[in-house]
């Protein structure tokens, strides 16, 4: 089976593995199920992308402890916020996965279309019921972040509140969708997307976006998936049992922004003053000609360094 615009059909892959034309299309849906792209087309199977596959049961054996789980992959699918959302409404276990490697309708933040080749990115989603305030929502975008940051290695930084940043290129953004009430929490949905091979094009964008792959990364995608989910499992964990502050401190650690003139844009509006760090509920701080502003959402459109 290869990559390309042609296929090979079912005759010539029996004839070649020495089997029936049955035993090719059960394997077929069996490597489809572990993940592999594979197109059906008019001349055969072919595959979706260079073969970089994500297989469900071999990324749920590799979750030590597994908090996070079971994972269910696909080769397409709409949006995996949208159907992890759906699951969670439907009553889906906390921890379930949902991954694909072709999202035809991914969004980011403020609903820029997002969007990367088969194979080429992690768009996966994550359901959680934290069963906390809704006034603890603001903190989940930043502990997902920070996950990310704990399975990159330390050369990977934060832009308040959740893009992921590497040598100053974009190389993963955070999208959670929360479902609660003043009773509290229902359920989150975090969805991730880290370029891993190359670098889409970043919608209406201040940022450079860059791919793991030219930063040095050789993990395969089930490997970085595997990473990923064990580091947010062991923060969600630490987050339940201590509460924010040691979340916040790593973030810290990791915050690019603090000491560097910013503008902040927040709906129609512009801040600008220099940041300061995180307070004690995640809220960027900021150093204003009027005072500080505690802003607890809001992007940052401009940094010192970017002239």
């Amino acid at each position: 089976m290869r990559c390309g615009p042609d296929g090979v059909s079912g005759v010539e892959l029996a004839k070649r593995l020495g089997c029936s034309r049955a035993a090719i299309h059960r394997h077929v849906s069996a490597l489809r199920g572990a993940g592999v792209a594979i197109d059906g087309t008019g001349t055969g199977y072919r595959l979706a992308s260079a073969s970089d596959p994500v297989s469900s049961s071999i990324v749920e054996a590799g979750l030590q402890p597994p908090i996070l789980g079971p994972v269910r992959w696909t080769a397409e699918t709409g949006s995996t916020n949208d159907d992890a959302a759906a699951a969670a409404r439907a009553g889906a276990v906390e921890g379930l996965v949902i991954g694909a490697d072709l999202q035809t309708a991914g969004r980011g933040r403020r609903g820029r279309e997002w969007t990367a080749d088969p194979g080429d990115a992690l768009l996966f989603s994550v359901v959680l019921r934290p069963r906390s305030s809704i006034a603890d929502a603001g903190v989940i975008p930043l502990l997902v972040a920070v996950a990310v940051c704990d399975a990159l290695g330390p050369n990977a930084g934060l832009i308040w509140p959740n893009d992921i940043v590497i040598a100053d290129t974009k190389v993963c953004g955070v999208l959670c969708e929360v479902s609660g009430d003043e009773s509290g929490i229902a359920w989150v949905v975090a969805g991730i997307g880290l370029n891993v091979r190359r670098a889409p094009e970043l919608s209406g964008s201040r940022w450079t976006a860059g791919a793991l792959a030219q930063h040095g990364e050789t993990r395969t995608r089930g490997q970085l998936l595997v990473s990923v989910l064990n580091a947010l499992g062991e923060r969600y964990s630490e987050w339940r049992a201590k509460g924010p502050e040691p979340l916040l401190e790593a973030y810290r650690t990791r915050d690019l922004l603090r000491g560097r003139e910013v503008r902040i844009q927040i709906g129609s509006e512009h801040v600008t003053g220099v940041a300061d760090g995180l307070d004690e509920r995640g809220c960027l701080m900021v150093r204003t000609a009027q005072g500080v502003r505690v802003l607890s959402s809001g992007e940052v459109t401009k940094r010192a360094a970017d002239g």
